[in-house]
């Protein structure tokens, strides 16, 4: 849910993790479609954008949705690791 220079920058990101971009999530829906059954945690700088995209998701149909609370700042607080682009 967080630009690429966020998902990027200093907080980084899950291993792991897709990027789409809050306002590019609609159309993103169908490619998503074969993930509405599979749990999947909504992830954004501190857990805003994350909860209105849970939502447009669960609107959708998708089941198991959850946002990760404190977002990547509260991640970060807790120590937990996390992946940056790699400098070319």
């Amino acid at each position: 849910m967080r630009g690429p220079d966020e998902f990027d920058g200093p907080l980084g990101h899950i291993t792991g993790a897709r990027n789409i971009v809050l306002s590019e999530l609609s159309s993103e829906l169908p490619s998503l479609s074969v993930l509405q059954e599979t749990p999947m945690v909504v992830v954004c700088k501190t857990d805003k954008r994350s909860a209105k995209a849970a939502q447009l998701l669960k609107d959708a149909g998708f089941q198991q949705i959850s946002v990760l609370r404190g977002g990547m700042e509260g991640w970060q607080r807790s120590g937990y690791p996390v992946e940056r682009r790699k400098a070319a």
